[in-house]
């Protein structure tokens, strides 16, 4: 069995009833994902990545789906899933006090987490003044959602699709004017309410609070809002800011990272004990 094919069927028992793929083609898995989600937007002519497996890209979710992180990811994502059966949640913002809190891998493994559970997933890299993602995923087009707004090219042709997976990238590109002249237009407005159509979910990566306007500005678009916060690094007075500058009715949760985390050590030896039950009863 394909890797890839196995950690799906890990995390989503519907792909059970699906044959195994021949091999780890892509091709294969996008037409059994599609079955189940309706036809992606422009599959077939949509560039493709691989998700990278190197630990500098730091994508637990996909490259090391035992740990922790990747089982706190699975929690988050299944109170998403839960939330959005009870209520309007559709596009999700992922943003944080200040830079350097970890906003832009949270939302990279979030997106992925979701894409891994069977849900259709645009990823955008709301950030056009630091754009990250495309790094993150090795991906050196620089055309994105700013060169739509510029040249009103089709925005099917600037999505990338990753293999094996349905989640979509939509990169930041180069913004040649003040983003927030981008973030607040109604052509952007109307961009989003159709990528709500196409998609499940919408992740979006988006600047630091403090200073910048553009994450203010992407929460009034967006259903709900993450907020990313790093244990011993933000500054408590950034935080207050960050957080007087949101509308808290759309704070569906903080993510800390590098918490410390007294669970870590009992999870680990909890897993290590299913792993060893299990390979004594083979």
């Amino acid at each position: 069995m394909s890797r890839v094919f196995d950690a799906l069927r890990r995390v989503n028992p519907d792909l059970m009833t699906y044959p195994e793929p021949m091999g780890d083609s892509a091709d294969s898995l996008s037409q059994i994902m599609a079955s189940m989600n309706g036809e992606a937007p422009a599959a077939e002519d949509t560039p493709r990545f691989r998700i990278p497996q190197t630990d500098e890209a730091r994508l637990v979710a996909w490259n090391d789906p035992n740990c922790l992180a990747a089982e706190n990811l699975r929690v988050l994502t299944a109170r998403l899933r839960e939330a959005q059966q009870r209520r309007s949640l559709k596009t999700l913002l992922i943003t944080s006090a200040i830079c350097g809190e970890g906003k832009t891998v949270t939302s990279a493994n979030l997106a992925i987490t979701l894409a891994l559970h069977g849900e259709k997933v645009l990823l955008v890299d709301g950030d056009f003044h630091q754009p990250a993602l495309s790094r993150i995923f090795g991906i050196s087009d620089e055309r994105g959602l700013a060169s739509w707004y510029e040249t009103a090219e089709p925005i099917s042709g600037l999505l990338k699709c990753a293999e094996g997976l349905p989640l979509w990238f939509l990169p930041a590109g180069v913004c040649s004017q003040q983003p927030l002249h981008v973030i607040q237009s109604q052509q952007t407005a109307e961009l989003f309410k159709q990528l709500g159509d196409w998609f499940s979910w919408i992740v979006i990566d988006s600047p630091p609070l403090v200073p910048l306007a553009d994450s203010r500005t992407w929460a009034a678009m967006t259903d709900a809002l993450l907020l990313v916060t790093r244990q011993g690094f933000t500054p408590k007075k950034a935080f207050i800011k960050g957080l007087a500058a949101i509308d808290r009715s759309k704070l569906f949760g903080v993510v800390i990272n590098e918490a410390t985390a007294t669970e870590e050590r009992y999870y680990r030896a909890y897993y290590s004990g299913s792993e060893a039950t299990a390979a004594g009863r083979k």
